[in-house]
């Protein structure tokens, strides 16, 4: 059922009327919200984009080995706790709205505002009681982005078949980060919709065009600060290899091989520690995971509109401590260029 509406949710976004929306390339804010950097390309027009982004998360690793929930409360009871609680499903969805506005051929200026919504399930265990629980829906505004990026070299100004770029952006604090439940109690720091802090964005890409295959390289690097409550999620580095293959005139296939590390977060006030979560234990954090992620992307004739979908499979997975991890993750994006 879960698969079904996710399915019905994404014909409704291809299906929707292009001229509600526009864009350049949404493959940006993927990069930011930590999926990866793959699709960054510079447009020539005013652009702006939907997406549509939905993890699944349910597989539980220890270092590369997966283990299940039940292992991991008894692994901590027989270490003395009482009680304590592990994830055993979690979904998160975020739309981005993205706009790209090109001040000269080669200097473009992106702007990211995100909508979060975070489910997640956990096991709970009390002595010799365990229960099931769902946790309240987590959702906002997440934390908008921009960007500016610019072309070093091209060898073309209109269809390069070579061309190199890079870009420097800011991560704002404007979504919550000190949500909390009916009894007052602060939620996970990475269910809350933002981080409330400032974060320096660095990337480079490089671009070959051998018609009618094109080859795109991404690096990308967030520098992570220490938010308002005191708390500093681990610094991240992503690498993207893509590949996109025109298979008719409007319609283009691609795959990717995308790399993520992701340092270990900091709990400087330890508002949001305990010693009865899994999540609540930045020990628990960081990873270097490898995903293949095969693409479509269809455009509207004689428009400058087009959507693309992507699936994202991990291959390889490998955490500090005990984790959730991804399972598999869908993004679905509508654009259009003026």
């Amino acid at each position: 059922m879960r698969l079904q509406r996710i399915l019905i949710l994404l014909t409704i976004i291809i299906l929707t009327p292009l001229n509600a929306f526009a864009a350049g390339e949404c493959g940006l804010s993927c990069c930011i919200a930590g999926a990866s950097s793959s699709g960054v390309t510079l447009a020539s027009r005013f652009g702006i984009s939907l997406q549509y982004e939905y993890s699944y998360m349910k597989p539980l690793r220890e270092g590369s080995t997966e283990v299940t929930s039940g292992y991991v409360l008894d692994k901590k009871f027989a270490e003395g706790a009482a009680e304590y609680k592990a994830p055993t499903e979690m979904v998160m969805q975020k739309y981005s709205l993205i706009g790209s506005y090109p001040v000269t051929s080669n200097f473009m200026l992106i702007g990211i505002v995100p909508y979060v919504i975070n489910d997640m399930t956990m096991r709970h265990r009390i002595g010799s009681m365990v229960m099931d629980m769902k946790m309240d829906t987590v959702s906002g505004i997440g934390d908008a982005l921009l960007f500016a990026y610019y072309t070093f070299y091209q060898d073309e100004p209109v269809r390069p078949t070579l061309r190199f770029s890079g870009g420097l952006g800011i991560k704002t604090p404007t979504g919550k980060n000190n949500e909390k439940d009916k009894n007052g109690q602060l939620y996970h720091a990475m269910m809350q919709p933002g981080t409330g802090s400032w974060d320096p964005l660095f990337m480079v890409n490089g671009m070959v065009f051998l018609d009618p295959v094109w080859l795109q390289a991404n690096v990308f690097y967030h520098l992570t600060t220490k938010g308002d409550s005191g708390y500093e999620f681990g610094d991240q580095l992503s690498a993207d290899i893509i590949s996109r293959y025109q298979m008719f005139k409007y319609m283009n296939i691609g795959l990717e091989v995308n790399g993520v590390y992701a340092g270990k977060d900091k709990d400087h006030d330890s508002r949001f520690a305990t010693n009865t979560a899994l999540l609540d234990n930045t020990s628990n954090t960081g990873l270097f995971a490898v995903y293949v992620t095969p693409a479509i992307q269809v455009k509207i004739p004689n428009t400058g509109g087009s959507f693309e979908i992507k699936y994202q499979q991990p291959v390889y997975q490998s955490v500090n401590g005990i984790q959730q991890v991804i399972d598999w993750r869908i993004l679905a994006s509508i654009t259009w260029n003026f």
